[in-house]
């Protein structure tokens, strides 16, 4: 399952060292929740992970207080640690958020991005168009698709909007690469066309088009929200739906009543 290739001797690891350990155990864990190798709901124990992964618990225990910062697993006192599952409600919520911190990069893209900044996204670009068409899975698109927008966050130059931005990044890939993956229909549509779609808002950018790219990444995180929430259930409906059923089961005893 999860492995850390070359583990050293712990007993003689220093401070730092054990700080790259706790780096490399938070890159396995977070690949193997996005790509639910480790699904929604499993628990998670410091004593089974640092065994499987052949480290001690303290790189383990530091890389679960990261994944719990990026909102992929839930720790809970006395009860250990859990992969986070995700509802209809939460997906708004991010994708809500998300759209208005695009929407502000952009703004500080516009402004602030240097040449190097739009090489460094052009690049992600290029790297897409040199894929061969079967290499374009929705593994390898999603990892191009949040290399491509931090790299818009980071051409904002705006230090506290690029950390709001990887609080929700990790959530996000997650999104991604697990609805591509179980929708035939993107890989048909999605992927063929994820170059010549990144590249507008890009245009939009280097043109200093506030406004038109704006309105083109609106239309964009909106299609996101479409194609992810229809693969995680709408239990905030469900909710409403029996807590109405409820008021009405109450309103028809008090008429009975009467």
């Amino acid at each position: 399952m999860i492995t850390i290739d070359d583990t050293m001797a712990e007993k003689s690891l220093g401070l730092a060292t054990r700080r790259v350990l706790a780096d490399v155990v938070t890159d396995d864990l977070r690949e193997a929740i996005v790509t639910h190798e480790l699904e929604p709901g499993s628990r998670l124990t410091e004593d089974d992970l640092a065994a499987q992964l052949g480290v001690s618990r303290g790189p383990v225990r530091e890389a679960l207080l990261r994944l719990e910062r990026e909102g992929l697993i839930h720790i809970e006192r006395h009860r250990g640690a859990r992969v986070a599952s995700w509802s209809r409600n939460d997906i708004e919520e991010i994708y809500s958020l998300r759209g208005e911190l695009e929407k502000l990069a952009l703004e500080w893209a516009c402004k602030n991005a240097t040449e190097e900044d739009f090489d460094r996204v052009e690049a992600i670009l290029e790297e897409y168009e040199n894929l061969p068409s079967n290499s374009r899975t929705p593994r390898e698109v999603a990892k191009l698709d949040l290399a491509f927008h931090t790299g818009l966050f980071s051409a904002a130059h705006h230090e506290r909007l690029y950390r709001s931005w990887e609080v929700l990044c990790s959530q996000f890939h997650a999104f991604l690469v697990y609805t591509w993956s179980q929708d035939e229909k993107v890989n048909k549509s999605l992927m063929p066309n994820w170059g010549p779609d990144h590249r507008k808002i890009l245009n939009l950018v280097r043109a200093k088009d506030v406004n038109g790219a704006k309105k083109e990444m609106a239309g964009h995180v909106l299609r996101g929200y479409e194609r992810v929430s229809k693969h995680f259930p709408d239990t905030h409906s469900k909710k409403t739906a029996k807590k109405s059923a409820a008021k009405n089961q109450t309103k028809s005893a008090k008429k009975t009543k009467r």
